[in-house]
């Protein structure tokens, strides 16, 4: 089934910004009850062609089970009480709301070039400074790890 709601989502970066309210609640003044009948448990599409006699009404069974505080389609019992309001009001419950990319292009712009700058490690430099022994992908001139003289051996030049 084709869900409006989610299709509707503002996407960003392509994420879906679920954050962000999909419906407004308005008043249950205006709503019209229907209650559910036999062979139609668990079927919101039968539910919204009953209700609407229109096959073109079923995307929008996503503000008929937020307006019942249904968030499972399949918990839907014959004799249950359905509200919903008439078919051109349907898009008055979506959420709407203009996005300011200029604040988000701000925080791209400030978080998206970070110093890129090598930091150089002052425990490392002594560590070079003093004439130990790296490994030779480390070291700038590669040196034995092993050294043998006739009195002594040393072993990663220590």
């Amino acid at each position: 089934m084709n869900i409006v709601s989610i299709d509707k989502t503002r996407r960003f970066g392509g994420k879906w910004m679920i954050e962000d309210p999909s419906f407004w609640w308005l008043s249950t003044e205006s709503l019209q009850e229907y209650v559910v009948q036999k062979g139609e448990d668990m079927r919101i599409d039968l539910v919204m062609q009953s209700i609407y006699d229109d096959v073109y009404s079923i995307p929008h069974s996503d503000v008929i089970l937020y307006i019942n505080g249904i968030d499972n389609p399949l918990s839907i019992r014959e004799g249950m009480t359905i509200y919903y309001p008439e078919l051109d009001a349907l898009s008055e419950y979506r959420y709407e709301e203009e996005i300011n990319h200029s604040i988000t292009k701000n925080i791209k712009e400030r978080l998206g070039y970070p110093n890129k700058t090598t930091r150089k490690d002052s425990n490392r430099k002594k560590f070079l400074d003093a004439n130990y022994s790296l490994p030779p992908t480390v070291l700038k001139e590669s040196r034995p790890g092993v050294v043998v003289t006739p009195t002594q051996i040393l072993v990663g030049g220590l």
